[in-house]
């Protein structure tokens, strides 16, 4: 258990209150406060017109304010879906992502992301990630650890609707994924890796990475727990 502050930040299509039940289950398993970056639906759609530079904004002061209000050096930072992208410009480095330079490694110790897309094709509409990839690539900072968790509940080569979702992402949707990323584009590389049978993307498909602590308890690294509670080795490999 490190004791430090956990900050969600949410995909594009969630609202901040739609993490309330994840954030409880984080504080019970982890017994550090939990808070949840404050962006919405409407920030990311902002953010494709005019840049994500406010939307990582958002990401800085709520880290920001919960080393202030936990009095730690660094926090846990738990990036859902396209979320996981904003937290990798936060954590950042030398290059400036609309030009603020957020160095965000110098305050979290480490990086979770849950069905991020992370390793896309050059599509066009992808061209957001692409240029988050050129300029953060990978498992940057060697200081900070990263995990990325992908679900394997879906499998593109069963269901024509899967795999349309999918080929957002990839050439060939007929892979597995959580119902809206494959498992290979939520990888990161470089970090740590957990692929999980049956959860998906989200909670409107079925079981998803923060459903309830049973869940949580097969992703969540052991050393960030609160004593031995919990879930004992259900964690996947």
């Amino acid at each position: 258990m490190s004791g430090a502050p956990i900050v969600i930040v949410g995909g594009a299509t969630w609202w901040p209150g739609s993490y309330r039940n994840f954030a409880s289950v984080l504080r019970e398993i982890s017994g550090s406060e939990v808070y949840v970056a404050p962006v919405t639906p409407l920030d990311w759609t902002l953010g494709y017109f005019r840049g994500f530079g406010q939307l990582v904004f958002e990401v800085a002061s709520t880290v920001d304010r919960a080393l202030l209000e936990s009095e730690a050096k660094k926090a846990v930072v738990v990036g859902h879906s396209a979320g996981g992208l904003a937290c990798r410009v936060y954590i950042g480095g030398d290059p400036p992502y609309g030009g603020r330079r957020y160095s965000g490694h110098r305050r979290v110790e480490r990086l979770i992301t849950l069905g991020t897309p992370h390793t896309v094709e050059d599509k066009e509409h992808l061209a957001p990630i692409t240029r988050i990839n050129e300029l953060f690539p990978g498992a940057l900072h060697a200081g900070l650890r990263y995990l990325s968790v992908a679900g394997n509940a879906d499998d593109g080569a069963s269901s024509p609707k899967v795999r349309k979702r999918y080929e957002r992402f990839v050439e060939d949707g007929r892979v597995a994924g959580d119902g809206v990323v494959p498992v290979d584009t939520a990888l990161l590389p470089g970090s740590e890796t957990v692929v999980l049978d049956g959860l998906h993307h989200n909670k409107r498909l079925g079981r998803w990475y923060g459903s309830d602590i049973e869940t949580v308890g097969r992703w969540w690294p052991e050393e960030l727990r609160v004593g031995d509670s919990l879930i004992g080795d259900a964690r996947a490999q």
